[in-house]
């Protein structure tokens, strides 16, 4: 065996060990900048400084290879059994630095990544070169090949994860019940909050002076469990409460000591953004089942509860109490009656006319953008291929409308 290919070997691998190492402090924690040199700021570019560090194992992983082949002295006519030692010694060693070093820099970081800064900056000078040349390819194929826009990204994610959805239904031969609660499970990240809340002018809750009788009455009235309690606006919450905090004192007829405001629960505020699935897992997380959707401009939009969000996997979800209209109801497939909850997705979907708008979300949405106004009971709009009639308007909200196909061809809305 040769010691200066032993050697050369060695200080390879070590080289190699150092840099896997680096690289696994660059990804387990960023810097803290206080007690590190000015260089730590270099290190910030994490993009430049992965590509040095990758750039050099691999060098120092070829040279130890070819040294170690050296310094055992394998030849081109050894053979397979030669080769297949040296095969196996170099992925050993690869797996070895690799692994370890990368999670002894992962583990140690940004500790590790201070003290190695040195190493980083010697690296990305004398790699400089090649370095440089990395970002004008990259910036010749970006030319050449552009990425794909957020809204593209978006389209091909959407549609992977349907196919996905069609691959698992296939696969597992599953009923149509089962596959619609699959589609209900793979769309939770894709829906807004706002898709799914109760809007503001169907939130019942109860004012922070109410006098206990009249919350009492309310409370039985209204057979919801938890009410959002306000201070003169509905955009100014203050807490929740539960029915079942007023149980106690309702069966013993008696008005809580220090006054029903005392058994208000502090409430929790989301943006109209917000994934269902996250707020999901939210609600496992806090143990609350409602919770009050807040507005850009902060004010109350809605409140969203844990029901609402199982309803996209499951379907509607009916208690004893409900005595709800459906939500579609059509005929001969030229009549439709629709909610004007009903998103517009589905409504397109449904009569197979694109009735979606930027900005809005519902039919009662795209009722108020018609009619630029409050519209009546009873009055009419054409809409492409449809014929549009009010048919139910409870003060400002718009609770029923009626489609039917007309013959005419599509065009400009007008109202009659």
């Amino acid at each position: 065996m040769s010691a200066v290919a032993l050697a050369v070997a060695g200080g390879a691998v070590l080289l190699a060990g150092l840099a896997a190492a680096a690289d696994g402090a660059l990804l387990g924690g960023d810097p803290d900048p206080e007690p590190s040199p000015p260089v730590v700021g270099t290190l910030r570019r994490g993009e430049r400084a992965h590509r040095a560090l990758a750039l050099t194992r691999v060098m120092a992983h070829l040279v130890a290879g070819a040294a170690l082949a050296r310094a055992t002295g394998i030849q081109r006519g050894d053979g397979v059994r030669g080769w297949g030692i040296a095969f196996l010694v170099g992925l050993l060693v690869v797996i070895v630095v690799e692994g370890m070093s990368r999670s002894l820099g992962f583990a140690t970081a940004p500790r590790l990544a201070i003290a190695f800064s040195p190493l980083i900056r010697v690296l990305d000078l004398v790699l400089s070169p090649v370095l440089r040349l990395g970002v004008v390819l990259d910036t010749t194929f970006e030319r050449v090949m552009p990425a794909p826009s957020i809204e593209e990204r978006a389209e091909q994610r959407e549609e992977a994860t349907e196919q996905f959805r069609q691959v698992v239904a296939a696969e597992a031969d599953v009923s149509r019940d089962e596959e619609a609660l699959l589609h209900g499970v793979f769309s939770l990240g894709d829906t807004a909050v706002r898709e799914v809340m109760v809007p503001r002018v169907d939130i019942v809750g109860i004012e922070h002076t109410t006098n206990w009788s009249e919350v009492v009455d309310r409370v039985r009235s209204s057979e919801h469990a938890r009410f959002p309690v306000y201070e003169e606006t509905l955009d100014n919450i203050q807490g929740i409460l539960y029915a079942k905090d007023l149980l106690p004192f309702v069966i013993d007829d008696d008005e809580p000591m220090h006054g029903w405001q005392t058994l208000i629960r502090p409430a929790t505020f989301i943006p109209t953004s917000k994934a269902i699935d996250v707020q999901l897992r939210d609600f496992k997380a806090a143990r609350t089942h409602i919770a009050i959707v807040s507005d850009e401009f902060g004010g109350t939009a809605g409140l969203v509860t844990i029901e609402d969000v199982l309803e996209e996997i499951v379907g509607e979800i009916h208690d004893e109490y409900d005595d709800e209209e459906p939500e579609i109801e059509q005929e001969d497939n030229k009549r439709f009656w629709v909610s004007g909850r009903l998103a517009l997705d589905e409504l397109s979907e449904l009569l197979g006319q694109d009735f979606v708008r930027e900005d809005l979300n519902t039919v009662g949405g795209l009722v108020y953008e018609t009619f630029g106004r409050v519209p009546r009971a009873g009055e009419t709009v054409k809409l492409g291929s449809y014929k549009m009639v009010i048919e139910r308007v409870r003060r400002r909200r718009i609770e029923r409308v009626y489609f039917e196909r007309v013959q005419t061809p599509a065009g400009s809305a007008a109202v009659v």
